[in-house]
């Protein structure tokens, strides 16, 4: 991969295929469980950026919250040259495209977003307290296992009634992943900021790029209070779902998640021309 530095970290990045330009945005754990879905025929009319986000992969930490988040993408597509720019991201990493779009809002061409986590503030306005108890409830039970020197355990915590084979998953879609896990830069960092962000109307008024929703057919209420969080902001957002998926069919069944994302960015080509 290459580097570049910026903002006080070393981002490792790469680019692949020609057109107009896609960042593809990884979410916590592993930054290399998007690459073959970034990789996948569907998409090859792009030209595809993907990078380890701060403290994950081969880029330095510290780790960021979303200031930083945002700060080092835009870094990246200016040192890119890269005026705006698809965005495709999962879980905290389609957070971060939401937060990218709502600070540069001229930088950001479409929002592919695969299951964000709504914010803490509007689950608690919009009567989803059973989901705000949950992520509180897993949270804790989480980064109880991780402070008591048990990383895969704590993950386990997350993803084990929904999706008991994630380990498989994983090493799947990125060979030694488990070991390559950054456990230290979510499980310190990133999951406190979680539960800290929020997006609301005003911040999510100048966003008027093409929004897509992708969410997976099961019925996990986070997802469903995320979709249901992008529908509430956005007039313009579009849905897509998955048949007998999981949050982790990006990794497992990165074809036909292409094929969603690529339908939606043909059908907003063809409504804008």
């Amino acid at each position: 991969m290459n580097t570049i530095d910026v903002n006080g970290v070393r981002l490792a990045y790469d680019v692949q295929g020609e057109g107009e330009p896609m960042l593809v945005v990884h979410g916590g754990f592993w930054a290399d469980v998007l690459r073959p879905l970034a990789s996948e025929p569907a998409l090859n009319g792009y030209r595809r950026i993907q990078y380890h986000r701060r403290g994950y992969g081969e880029s330095s930490g510290p780790a960021g919250g979303f200031d930083a988040q945002v700060a080092d993408a835009v870094a990246l597509l200016d040192h890119l040259g890269v005026d705006a720019a698809h965005v495709v991201g999962h879980s905290e990493g389609a957070m971060i495209g939401l937060a990218l779009a709502a600070a540069h809002p001229e930088r950001v061409r479409s929002l592919s977003l695969l299951e964000p986590l709504a914010p803490t503030g509007w689950l608690a306005t919009h009567g989803f307290d059973v989901v705000l108890e949950t992520f509180g409830a897993v949270a804790e039970a989480s980064i109880g296992r991780y402070q008591a020197g048990d990383p895969e355990g704590a993950t386990d915590v997350i993803f084990a009634e929904t999706i008991p084979d994630w380990r498989d998953i994983v090493e799947t879609a990125s060979p030694g992943g488990l070991a390559k896990a950054d456990w230290a830069t979510f499980y310190e960092t990133e999951f406190a900021g979680l539960g800290e962000w929020q997006l609301g109307p005003e911040q999510a008024a100048v966003i008027d790029c093409p929004v897509l929703s992708w969410k997976a057919d099961q019925e996990n209420p986070i997802a469903v209070a995320g979709r249901a969080f992008l529908h509430d902001l956005f007039a313009q957002c579009e849905d897509t779902d998955l048949e007998d998926a999981t949050h982790f069919s990006p990794f497992v069944r990165p074809a036909e998640v292409a094929e969603q994302v690529a339908r939606f960015l043909a059908h907003r080509s063809a409504v804008l021309t």
